[in-house]
């Protein structure tokens, strides 16, 4: 009775230690990330003429942004969070013109391992706030893949690519302000 009591006991301090090495300080509970990107697209911009009458540009354009995303990991695998972002929006053709936004969105990853290094793939839907006259507001949503890799015990970097698409509300006349392309991220996970 005594060596299967024994038995039993190192078997189960051996499955709590096995179990522990398997997760990373980034799969499970909170975390922290904080991205800083680039943004290369077009920009297409859409007015009333007249009643029955519209006119539509596009232009090249390009964005710098910071944002930070707060949340939890519902698995190992799997993490949802809520961001904020600042990002400004200006056309490639010399025009003074730009866009200020303030974000706040939604976003959830997948991890494909449940490693320190993985790759990811991610999804933010929201909008941008008007907080002041500089600032624009709109929806916006972002589709994308990245790479997860630790750089020390509690910490990680992610690098991702993907497809961000940005529509900014103006003017009652006009029909179309949208800002769709590619974004190249880097962040910190911790």
């Amino acid at each position: 009775m005594k060596n299967k009591i024994t038995l039993f006991s190192v078997a189960m301090l051996f499955s709590i230690s096995v179990m522990a090495q398997e997760v990373t300080k980034q799969e499970r509970g909170y975390f922290n990330l904080t991205e800083i990107g680039y943004f290369f697209g077009n920009r297409t911009f859409e007015y009333q003429t007249a009643k029955n009458a519209f006119k539509s540009t596009t232009d090249g354009a390009y964005s710098l942004s910071l944002r930070n995303i707060n949340g939890v990991f519902i698995t190992n695998k799997i993490s949802v969070g809520a961001g904020v972002g600042l990002e400004n929006y200006t056309l490639t053709e010399g025009s003074r013109s730009y866009n200020n936004l303030l974000l706040l969105f939604l976003d959830a990853r997948y991890y494909f391992k449940n490693e320190s290094n993985t790759f990811f793939v991610y999804g933010d839907a929201g909008g941008a706030a008007k907080i002041a006259d500089n600032f624009s507001k709109g929806t916006m949503f972002n589709l994308g893949i990245g790479y997860k890799f630790k750089v020390a015990p509690k910490t990680a970097m992610t690098g991702s690519f993907g497809y961000n698409d940005q529509t900014i509300k103006r003017e009652p006349d006009v029909t179309r302000n949208r800002f769709y392309g590619f974004a190249v991220r880097a962040g910190i996970l911790f």
